[in-house]
C-alpha cells in the first residue's frame, strides 16, 4: 500500500507531506529527529468550535474548490467555467529528497505537476506545472506556488530601495488579513526585490524562526502573507500576469518559476548560510575547483575622485600585497585622463 505521508529531510529542515487524497504540506520546519509515519496523525489540526466537522485543506493550491476561503493558488477560468479546480493525486515519485506529485481535476480537465526537492544545504526547490487537457482555452489569471508557516510567525519582513539606498528593511506585524507586495515594472527593482520573510515577532540576526521565500524571476512577481481566522498562515509567490497574458490551449502547459524557501530557527544569519551554500553547491559554477581570485574594488577607495596615476599606485601596492584582479568601479566615466594598465 502506498504511503499516505512522504518525508524530505536535511540536517537543517524537514518536510511532510499528505499526498493523497490530495497534497498537503502538514510540516515545515526543524528536523525531526525520531520520524515515524504513523506519528503524523499528531500533526492533524483539531477541529475547533462553531466549524465543519472536517478540516479544510490548505492543500498545494489552496483550493476554493476544497471549501478554502482564502487567497487560492490558482485562479483562471474557461470562458467562465471550470474555474474552481480541486485535484486529486493520481502519482507519486519519490527519488531520495526529490519528490514529484502529479494530481488532475478530470471535471476542468487541468493537470498539475508539483516538483519539490529538499537541498542538503535546508532550502526546498519547488515549482508547479499546469496543463490543459481539454479543447478550448483555459485562462490563467494567477499561479503561485503556496507554503504554510507555523502560527506563531506573525512578524513579515520585505525589502524596499531606491539607488544608492538599496534592499532597505521593513517589518509588519500581521495578526490577521493579509499583507502584498507586487512588482509592476516589467523587472525586478531597488523598490521590489522578490523575497519575503515570515518569523517569530521579534526575530533578528541570531535569533528566533524564520520562513524565508524567494522567487526565482525577473520579472512582476506577487509577494504574499495571508492569516486564515483559524489561526492558519501562508506565504504565496507567483510571476504576476497581466490579463490575457496566459491563455492554455489544449495540452499546453504554463510553470511556476521555481521558489527558493528556507526554514531556520537560528534568525536570518541561519537562513543567509543555507541560502549560500545552496548557490555554492546548486548555482554558481567554476571550470575548476581553486580558490577564486582575490580581488580590490576601488568604489571604497575613491568613490568618484578617479585621478589615473593615483589609480597606478593603488593598482601596484593592491598587487604587491597578492591581488590578483583590480576591479575599477563606479566613476571611470569621469575620468580626466587615460590609464594604460
Amino acid at each position: 500500500m502506498e504511503p499516505m505521508y512522504r518525508r524530505l529531510t536535511s540536517p537543517h529542515s524537514d518536510l511532510i507531506i499528505k499526498t493523497h487524497p490530495y497534497a498537503e504540506i502538514v510540516w515545515w520546519g526543524s528536523t525531526l529527529k525520531h520520524f515515524s509515519p504513523d506519528d503524523c496523525i499528531s500533526l492533524e489540526r483539531p477541529v475547533a468550535n462553531g466549524r465543519l466537522d472536517t478540516d479544510t485543506p490548505l492543500t498545494l493550491m489552496a483550493e476554493n474548490g476544497a471549501g478554502l476561503f482564502g487567497s487560492p493558488g490558482l485562479e483562471g477560468h474557461r470562458n467562465g467555467l471550470d474555474a474552481s479546480p480541486v485535484f486529486r493525486t493520481i502519482s507519486v515519485v519519490q527519488a531520495g529528497e526529490s519528490l514529484t506529485l502529479t494530481s488532475e481535476d478530470a471535471v476542468a480537465g487541468l493537470r498539475m505537476v508539483s516538483e519539490l526537492v529538499l537541498t542538503s544545504s535546508g532550502v526546498l526547490k519547488m515549482r508547479h506545472a499546469l496543463t490543459n487537457l481539454r479543447e478550448g482555452d483555459w485562462q490563467v489569471n494567477r499561479f503561485a506556488i503556496t507554503l504554510p508557516v507555523a502560527e506563531r510567525a506573525e512578524e513579515v519582513m520585505a525589502f524596499h530601495g531606491r539607488w544608492t539606498r538599496e534592499f532597505q528593511p521593513h517589518r509588519v506585524r500581521l495578526t490577521h488579513d493579509g499583507f502584498v507586495l507586487e512588482n509592476r515594472r516589467g523587472r525586478t527593482s531597488h523598490e521590489h526585490f522578490p523575497a519575503l520573510i515570515a518569523g517569530a515577532p521579534g526575530f533578528s540576526e541570531q535569533q528566533g524562526e524564520v520562513w524565508a521565500v524567494h522567487l526565482g524571476w525577473s520579472g512582476n512577481h506577487r509577494m504574499k502573507c495571508e492569516v486564515k481566522t483559524d489561526g492558519r498562515r501562508y506565504l504565496q509567490a507567483e510571476a504576476l500576469w497581466m490579463p490575457g497574458e496566459k491563455a492554455l490551449k489544449k495540452d499546453e502547459t504554463v510553470y511556476t518559476p521555481w521558489l527558493y524557501a528556507s526554514y531556520s530557527p537560528e534568525g536570518l544569519n541561519g537562513m543567509s548560510q543555507q541560502y549560500h551554500r545552496f548557490l555554492r553547491d546548486e548555482i554558481i559554477r567554476f571550470p575548476e575547483q581553486k580558490p577564486r581570485p582575490v580581488h580590490l574594488n576601488t568604489w571604497e577607495g575613491i568613490y568618484f575622485d578617479h585621478d589615473p596615476n593615483y589609480i597606478m599606485q593603488m593598482a601596484g601596492r593592491a598587487a604587491a600585497l597578492g591581488v590578483e584582479r583590480f576591479i575599477i568601479d563606479d566613476g571611470w566615466f569621469k575620468c580626466s585622463g587615460t590609464l594604460n594598465l
